[in-house]
């Protein structure tokens, strides 16, 4: 089995922009900060809201719910005493944006790919 799994497509992501990806009940989002690509969780550790519904500034991320602030390349919240967001390091190969599969702490049953209305994409492997 490979050591990464593809999330995403460089062109995919335009800059400024976000994905959101769903593994199981696990939800990531891939940032593209001017051409670098960044990954966390997609839910706020203060209270849960989005962050790919977040606004995006330079390589900070603000909360959609509670304007928590957190500095993407480390998942540090900087306004808070808000624990930081779980990171994950994004390798890409060739045009492919892909996370180490063992960075993706849990394990769920195997679902469909499908497009949602809000640019997510859950991804089909068992072998996460």
């Amino acid at each position: 089995m490979e050591k990464f799994i593809e999330v995403a497509n460089v062109k995919e992501i335009n800059p400024g922009r976000a994905r959101l990806i769903h593994f199981g009940y696990q939800s990531i989002v891939i940032f593209n900060v001017g051409g670098a690509f960044y990954a966390t969780d997609e839910f706020c550790t203060g209270d849960g809201g989005s962050l790919s519904e977040g606004t995006l500034i330079g390589t900070t991320i603000k909360c959609s719910a509670d304007s928590c602030t957190y500095y993407l390349p480390t998942g540090e919240c900087l306004d808070s005493t808000t624990k930081p967001l779980t990171t994950y390091a994004v390798h890409i190969h060739g045009e492919a944006i892909k996370i180490d599969r063992n960075e993706i702490k849990r394990k769920f049953f195997p679902i469909t790919e499908r497009q949602s209305l809000n640019d997510s994409f859950w991804l089909a492997d068992g072998g996460i």
